[in-house]
């Protein structure tokens, strides 16, 4: 029989510089709305790998994010996307072993309108964990996604910050999610359109499980920043580990610590454990954070 726990959910819109002044309320209306939605789906009894697409659904679409609509350009000033998602199935969250972990993501795709659910194609419609550029867009149109032309997905905010190169190594505005829902299962997934000026075919954190997107039995985690730093680092996967001896606060905190310490770069890091609890953490100049517990309900917070 599967538990009935209490479902929570937690998500972020980057770490990185602090964004214009002017563009923060409507960054915060876009977060809380994106928790909303996932909100909807824990709360009416759907999964938890459900809620977390629905909030970074939300987000891709929305041209305040770098994902999705509003990614940044690379150094040819072209869109490329990454994306992942990892699930723990009902019974391996309570401690009744691993079984069927599912994860996927993509890499490098130009024409998707939600890398985050041609993430999910790859990890339920094939036997692979990462399909990259056009073979990733030919799967996405088999399992009926939405496509679109690269320009379509490019925003003026986007253009001009590529021309200025305002956000070459400085701001991350990665999105993700992590969330538990009513009958234990625990789910990440991340998406981005990665760092303005970076060389064509470069693929960050954000498409690889155990760096940008981890879930075991104990916790997920999400995070955003330099993605070569948290390659490096694997930092999802260490932060998850990190909740067998310690809280979801302090293992976020510490596992930016430590990447901080020894391979350097800055990252922020969304978690939530088996049993319900938040933690987020940066070393950036500024990170946003949503959440969602039965307690608190709908929060933002501006790091």
């Amino acid at each position: 029989m599967r538990r009935v726990v209490a479902p929570v959910l937690v998500l972020h819109g980057g770490a990185g510089m602090r964004g214009p002044a002017e563009e923060r309320p409507a960054r915060r209306r876009a977060m809380l709305e994106a928790a909303e939605h996932g909100r909807s789906v824990l709360e009416s009894g759907g999964s938890a790998i459900d809620a977390v697409c629905a909030a970074i659904v939300f987000m891709e679409d929305s041209p305040l994010f770098n994902a999705g609509r509003g990614s940044a350009l690379n150094a040819e000033g072209e869109v490329e996307m990454d994306a992942s998602l990892m699930v723990v199935p009902y019974g391996a969250a309570a401690g009744n072993g691993a079984v069927g972990v599912g994860a996927g993501g993509v890499a490098g795709v130009r024409r998707v309108r939600n890398p985050i659910l041609a993430a999910r194609a790859v990890m339920t419609q094939t036997p692979h964990v990462l399909i990259i550029g056009p073979a990733a867009e030919r799967l996405a149109f088999r399992s009926g996604l939405a496509l679109c032309r690269p320009d379509e997905l490019v925003t003026d905010r986007a253009r001009v910050r590529w021309q200025t190169h305002m956000a070459r190594a400085s701001e991350h505005g990665t999105v993700g999610a992590a969330a538990l829902d009513l009958h234990g299962q625990l789910a990440a997934g991340t998406s981005t359109g990665g760092i303005t000026g970076k060389m064509p075919g470069r693929v960050g954190d954000s498409a690889i499980v155990g760096a940008g997107t981890f879930a075991d039995r104990i916790g997920a985690a999400s995070a955003t920043g330099v993605g070569e730093s948290i390659m490096k680092a694997t930092l999802c996967r260490e932060v998850v580990r990190m909740l067998a001896r310690t809280t979801a606060a302090r293992a976020a905190a510490s596992g930016i610590k430590i990447m901080a310490a020894t391979v350097g770069g800055e990252a922020g890091i969304i978690v939530v454990d088996r049993h319900g609890r938040i933690g987020y953490a940066h070393n950036a100049q500024a990170m946003d954070v949503a959440t969602f517990t039965p307690d608190e309900g709908l929060r933002h917070h501006l790091l």
